[in-house]
């Protein structure tokens, strides 16, 4: 192990790492990152004890023997399921060998490679080495973080080190609590014990993020952003002639094509909560004429008002002598019409789902394009989120709420809506929740509300599935570059599940088709 004093002679530099989501807001019982310990030798909590707290490596070892015979028996029923989770009793569709999308009786369904009715039943970074789970050690001087009581030996648990995104020096306890759990062999128990979990808790596949492709479960992949596009503040300029080339580069270097015959993967996502809103063509517009989107939007202005220069320049107070000369004009958002501003963003929505349809396509012919993962209502816009509706074999968003009213303004739309990050939290032992919606009072509540929330959003014809954010809570000491120390797992970082609410989970899974045909199970 290495002790507090020791990791004080530690040395390294640690990248600056942008925040890419809303800071947690203050509660009780959170910790105070203060430059005093902490957590333990486990990565729990010092200032709270609750019942089965982590005490010794041997209460690990022991509550892995007693999970493994309690799980012995769960396996896969291929009486109620086909071999990719379809439901057997909903009837048999044409079987393509690649997972796909059809209206059935008036409410969308995913349907297997073998052609049976699919819920999406989801969770996310099912993987222990899943970045986001682990913490920074190293302050930004070299100099090691005084809030750990006691570190793991790198010596002993190796695996447990990483540099990550922006070269920040992580450490994970939830790696080195697995390895101290389940010794020799550790990743195949880990594994083992997992994909029973999954089975037991009625889910039926690998979300977003980082997986684990040695558990062979359905899931959904990340189609790779090209390093090179052009973005206007966090949006990606479409408009770019390029952008269709430097999409094959990043795909054919990601080997997006040897996903083309995997019957395993549902379908991509591209991109991650960045669409276009107001902001953004602000931005856009007092661009100069290098942005392709500025020249976009004055072709825009010239074919909606006829090419009359002068209507154009009066409405935005502009004096320029041509629509050429317009393109290097800084125009303020504030004097473009509304609906010419939302019916730009369409047409940036639709010029963005098409060439990254095409794209994807190009490269995997036999998979689904699942849209961009949005927050439907940050960093993007209503015309955003349905601009590129025809290019999409679904809607996906990250939707962290109890309230599922959101689906009915897409309903009209008749295209699948997917939910694919979303969580309730309880505040409590070091860790916080990602805002007042989804906070729970008990870890029972927890489940409870995720009960209401998916049979909720279920009852709707265009929901089609969902993934729970994450398998594992994030660190007390928070998640790499951020502020988030989200109580968000369905296991705590010492790889114990939370059974008041996955209790809850199973029996909400296991009829969750039947809720979304509305009929009793």
């Amino acid at each position: 192990m290495i002790s507090r004093r020791n990791v004080l002679l530690g040395a390294s530099s640690l990248a600056a790492a942008a925040v890419a989501a809303p800071k947690a807001f203050a509660q009780p019982g959170m910790a105070s990152q203060t430059d005093t310990p902490q957590v333990d030798r486990y990565g729990q909590y010092l200032f709270e004890e609750w019942p089965g707290k982590v005490t010794s490596d041997e209460q690990l070892r022991r509550e892995y023997l007693d999970e493994a015979a309690r799980l012995a028996g769960v396996r896969r029923d291929n009486a109620t399921y086909d071999r990719f989770g379809g439901r057997r009793c909903l009837g048999r569709r044409a079987a393509t060998g690649y997972f796909r999308l059809e209206k059935v009786d008036g409410r969308w369904w995913f349907v297997t490679p073998d052609g049976h009715l699919f819920f999406l039943k989801a969770v996310d970074a099912f993987s222990y080495q899943e970045w986001g789970y682990g913490t920074v050690y190293k302050n930004s001087d070299g100099g090691m973080r005084q809030v750990f009581e006691e570190l793991p030996d790198p010596a002993e648990f190796g695996p447990a080190y990483a540099v990550v995104e922006n070269g920040l020096h992580t450490v994970s306890f939830v790696t080195a609590n697995i390895m101290r759990k389940y010794g020799n062999d550790y990743a195949a128990k880990w594994r083992d014990i997992s994909r029973r979990r999954m089975i037991d808790w009625g889910f039926n596949a690998q979300g977003k993020w980082h997986r684990d492709p040695a558990v062979v479960m359905p899931y959904i992949e990340r189609a790779p952003t090209p390093s090179d596009v052009i973005r206007v503040l966090w949006g990606i300029d479409a408009f770019d002639r390029e952008f269709s080339a430097k999409l094959d580069r990043a795909f054919r270097s990601f080997g997006l094509r040897d996903f083309r015959h995997d019957p395993w993967l549902i379908g991509y996502f591209f991109e991650n909560e960045r669409g276009w809103n107001r902001d953004v063509v602000g931005a856009v517009l007092k661009s100069p004429s290098s942005l392709p989107a500025k020249r976009a939007f004055i072709r825009y202005l010239a074919d909606t008002y006829d090419d009359d220069l002068a209507r154009v320049n009066a409405m935005l107070g502009t004096d320029a002598r041509s629509f050429r000369d317009l393109e290097d004009v800084v125009i303020d958002v504030n004097r473009v019409p509304g609906n010419d501003v939302k019916a730009f963003i369409t047409l940036a929505a639709k010029t963005y789902f098409r060439k990254v349809r095409n794209a994807i396509r190009r490269h995997d012919p036999n998979h689904l394009f699942l849209g961009s993962s949005l927050v439907p209502t940050w960093r993007t816009s209503f015309e955003w989120n349905v601009g590129g509706v025809e290019y999409l074999d679904a809607i996906s968003f990250d939707w962290y709420s109890s309230d599922a009213g959101y689906l009915r303004q897409y309903e009209s739309y008749d295209k699948p809506v997917i939910n694919i990050e979303f969580s309730f939290c309880y505040p409590g032992r070091g860790l916080t929740s990602h805002n007042p919606g989804i906070t729970a009072t008990s870890i029972a509540e927890r489940g409870e509300m995720f009960r209401a929330f998916v049979e909720a959003q279920a009852k709707s014809p265009v929901f089609a599935g969902y993934a729970w954010f994450v398998y594992y809570d994030q660190a007390v000491t928070r998640k790499p570059g951020a502020t988030e120390a989200f109580n968000m797992g369905l296991v705590n970082q010492q790889d114990q599940p939370y059974y008041e609410m996955t209790d809850i989970m199973r029996e909400t899974n296991q009829d969750l088709e039947f809720v979304h045909l509305q009929v009793d199970g």
